[in-house]
């Protein structure tokens, strides 16, 4: 007690060496236009702030996050108010239990391109974030993720050490949010046209009005096989802790009042992972998990260090002699408290009547629905940690991912008043499985994009659902931001690409070796991922069933790198915005976890796209024009406002080192008498062959022999550019590879890069555009169409055509137009329009295929928010 007083009553100080340490330190040293600080001391009570906002969420969980963030970026102004310092709440770093949802119980490596359960959107993009950004799966790098977001989002306000603790109405409507930050003596009074509950324990709701109940129904009220009740229990929480292991001895004396286990009530639960436990050291009965919270607190407490207790000294486990604890919680991670009664309540008979029936029902599409659940029905025992006698929990698989209706997330009584996460509207055997934080995630996102639709169309919330068409304009900017919704697909009037035509330089087809089909039409199809697995029993478990969605990979998938993919629209377009969705491995589980290793490939995904550049065809100049150029990629949804800022050239070149000079002028660029062009083989001057003196040797053009030029650079790039020369004073080139039909080589050789640092060593193609492309030599580490195929002619292995893909080595006249980044350019005063959009994509993190699930394109209009079915092209 005495320690706790001393942090709150004494300042913060701190060691010093010396030198920090000097007169000048208590002087107010204030530069040009600073002012000393004004205004008296605050006094008793709180200072009163009025803001006004258009949407108020309560709580900064998992729903929240998804909630406001979904809101501020829809174009609503948005306050986060959050009690608590950090943002993530039960996967925050308070408390650090990992995030699950639908791959849980289906998550197989053997559903690649089959079967992809992962939530998408908003949670997808903080998942990835981590597992790229934080490798060492670090709680408060993960909470500092998620506050980043914020910080970031210009049409968000974020209030931590924030309570709502009172609400304001007008008639049935809520005016104003009444919060309360305790640590700053400040009250605020944040009035917003729109609010969301996302506290977890329904707090906002509470103060609204709106029916609420806590506790289970019996099987009678919504004739539920799985409901156990009716009566006023709940789920408990439970308190984490992290151990390592050290390379000595650590001994371990608990406190007092700690619980004192045996292995008997063990039985049911396992302590054979020291890492990171446990999961069911689980308090609720008997007490109210809202009222009594500090009470269950100081129980879990007391059950972790009796667990620990056991571990470290019961001689059962002599592997945990050099284990030591590191963390544990100081807040219990909550499962359940209020629940509301909303516009309509999802019960067990929509999604699994029996659990028993061959083949399993398939779950209600709900025509307001906008996220979707597949977690089991995870139902847990009431008493936890004071039944040791007894399992844990019951839990009962569903076969296919369900729906959540929008009608979930709306009061009845309060019709501004949205909410999400495990406190919405579900029967208690529903919200064992709405209940986990990936699937409150998607809710939350759903809650925050019908809010801000709201706000847009000046209606409330909840009169979105007595609208159909209102309905519709919410789930397709849900699924135009990556959300998944079972059944709906890109019907946005306002997206280009939904009318056009796709081609590719190559697409992965079904043959012997491979049931997948990548055709470059897949990404038309307007659903983002391959989720469709019918089931024939009961104790299977998949995707959806048939009619609730697109069959099939539901991408382009090419059959090498580098690869293109070509978008040719009906009409010129003054194209403003590209919206990519890109494979992620969805069918994998990931998610944030301390556990070593975390849960999933912690790390940029093998599928995802990383490097790739995006060009426009611009007709009246017959030129393609570089509109966008990226590497590094490992987020799932791109969207791209055009022309970039920076565009960046389509090659890499070395930062310059502080202090150093800027790199020199460029050298002109040589058309040359090579090119890259489709192939053909009944052209004399794409055939080749090795002469005795090793150097590559043009069929079509006698004693001709591939060359360079020292002083300039190919057309479209920045190495040498490779030309003809006469033979008598031509290189030899040396072939990484034999010189079968069929064989992969490159041409190597040593030459300094006229233009940027580095070694010109190899032969390539410049990125390819619709006539052809430069070669030139370039570093053998980026070979984007410099790895040369060898097709042996006339039964001969010194002649052949060398092809990259597509294109063809080809001794002919020098290009017609030339590969230049620029920005749009003016036509007639207008926009630069453009027929086709193209993107090429060079790398990925770790497989040779490029993986693009679907491409939009938008001009300035089709960039806002929400489509409407009044909008036509």
């Amino acid at each position: 007690l005495l320690l706790l007083l001393c942090v709150f009553e004494c300042s913060c100080a701190g060691y010093s060496n010396g030198f920090e340490s000097g007169p000048d330190a208590q002087r107010l040293h204030l530069q040009q236009g600073e002012m000393p600080r004004h205004g008296p001391a605050p006094g008793p009570g709180l200072v009163e702030n009025h803001i006004e906002v258009d949407v108020v969420v309560a709580g900064g969980g998992s729903s929240g996050v998804s909630a406001a963030l979904a809101s501020a970026r829809n174009g609503a102004r948005t306050a986060l108010i959050h009690g608590r310092p950090v943002l993530g709440g039960n996967a925050g770093s308070e408390i650090k239990l990992a995030m699950v949802g639908a791959c849980g119980p289906r998550a197989s490596d053997d559903n690649a391109l089959k079967m992809e359960c992962r939530e998408g959107g908003i949670v997808e993009e903080y998942t990835l974030d981590n597992a790229v950004g934080n490798p060492n799966r670090v709680g408060e790098i993960f909470s500092l993720v998620l506050y980043d977001k914020f910080r970031n989002e210009p049409n968000a306000q974020l209030f931590l050490n924030t309570w709502l603790v009172g609400v304001i109405k007008n008639g049935s409507r809520i005016t104003t949010a009444i919060a309360e930050d305790q640590m700053s003596q400040n009250r605020y009074y944040i009035t917003a046209k729109q609010f969301i509950d996302t506290t977890g324990d329904g707090r906002l709701g509470a103060e609204a009005g709106t029916k609420f109940l806590m506790g289970r129904e019996g099987k009678l009220k919504y004739n539920e096989s799985l409901a156990e009740g009716p009566d006023t229990e709940t789920e408990g929480s439970s308190l984490d802790f992290v151990s390592v292991e050290m390379d000595t001895p650590q001994p371990f004396s608990p406190p007092s009042w700690a619980e004192k286990y045996n292995a008997s009530e063990f039985k049911y639960r396992s302590v054979n992972f020291f890492q990171y436990g446990y999961w069911w050291n689980e308090v609720s009965w008997p007490y109210n998990t809202i009222t009594d919270n500090l009470k269950i607190y100081d129980q879990l407490l007391a059950n972790m260090f009796g667990i620990w207790d056991y571990i470290k000294n019961s001689g059962d486990h002599p592997e945990s002699e050099n284990w030591t604890l590191q963390w544990f919680g100081n807040v219990p991670c909550k499962r359940e408290g209020r629940r509301f009664v909303g516009q309509f309540v999802s019960t067990q008979n929509d999604i699994l009547k029996d659990p028993h029936a061959s083949p399993p029902q398939l779950p209600d599409m709900y025509y307001d629905r906008v996220a979707y659940s597949g977690w089991n029905f995870d139902l847990h025992n009431p008493k936890g940690m004071f039944d040791p006698s007894h399992p844990p929990y019951n839990s009962t698989r569903s076969p296919y991912m369900f729906s959540t209706a929008l009608r979930s997330l709306l009061s009845n009584e309060v019709p501004n008043l949205l909410f999400a996460g495990r406190l919405a509207s579900f029967s208690h055997v529903v919200y064992g499985s709405q209940r986990v934080m990936k699937t409150c995630s998607t809710a939350g996102q759903a809650a925050g994009t019908a809010a801000a639709f709201a706000v847009k169309a000046d209606v409330d919330a909840g009169l979105i659902p007595q609208d159909k068409d209102m309905v519709w304009s919410v789930q397709q900017q849900l699924i135009r931001d990556d959300a998944y919704v079972i059944g709906i697909y890109n019907e946005d009037p306002r997206d280009y690409a939904r009318t056009a035509t796709v081609s590719a330089s190559s697409a992965l087809r079904p043959n012997e070796t491979n049931s997948f089909n990548g055709s470059a039409s897949n990404i038309l199809s307007g659903q983002t991922r391959a989720v469709v697995t019918p089931l024939t029993s009961s104790s299977q478990v998949g995707g959806v069933g048939l009619g609730q969605g697109v069959q099939g990979t539901n991408r382009w998938i090419s059959e090498g790198l580098p690869a293109s993919i070509t978008v040719s629209m009906r009409q010129a377009v003054a194209v403003s915005q590209v919206h990519l969705v890109l494979d992620t491995g969805m069918h994998r589980k990931l998610t944030f976890s301390v556990r070593a290793g975390g849960v999933g490939m912690w790390s940029a995904q093998p599928e995802t796209v990383r490097d790739y550049f995006i060009e426009g065809y611009d007709v009246i100049s017959d030129t393609w024009t570089l509109l966008c150029n990226v590497t590094n990629n490992f987020q799932r949804l791109r969207v791209h406002n055009v022309p970039c800022t920076p565009i960046n050239p389509p090659h890499t070149w070395p930062p310059l080192v502080p202090g150093s000079s800027p790199s020199p002028p460029s050298p002109p660029t040589h058309p040359a008498k090579v090119r890259a062009s489709s192939c053909d083989p009944s052209s004399p001057s794409q055939h080749w062959f090795v002469n005795t003196l090793g150097q590559l040797q043009s069929v079509g053009s006698p004693n001709t022999c591939l060359s360079y030029l020292n002083s300039t650079a190919a057309a479209g790039g920045h190495g040498q550019a490779v030309t003809l020369a006469p033979c008598a004073s031509s290189p030899r080139w040396l072939f990484s590879g034999t010189k079968s039909n069929g064989s992969t080589i490159s041409l190597p050789s040593k030459i300094p890069c006229v233009e940027w640092t580095g070694d010109c060593q190899c032969v390539k193609a410049v990125s390819p555009y619709n006539n052809g492309a430069g070669v030139e030599l370039w570093a053998c580490n980026d070979l984007s169409y410099g790895i040369w195929q060898f097709l042996q002619f006339q039964d001969d292995a010194t002649h052949g055509i060398l092809a990259a893909n597509d294109l063809c080595l080809d001794a002919q006249q020098p290009l017609s137009s030339h590969f230049q980044p620029s920005p749009l350019r003016q036509h007639n005063g207008g926009v630069t329009q453009y027929s086709q959009v193209r993107v090429t994509v060079t790398a990925t993190n770790g497989i040779a295929n490029a993986h693009i699930n679907e491409i939009r394109i938008y001009d300035d209009e089709g960039k806002t928010p929400f489509p409407s079915k009044k909008y036509s092209l």
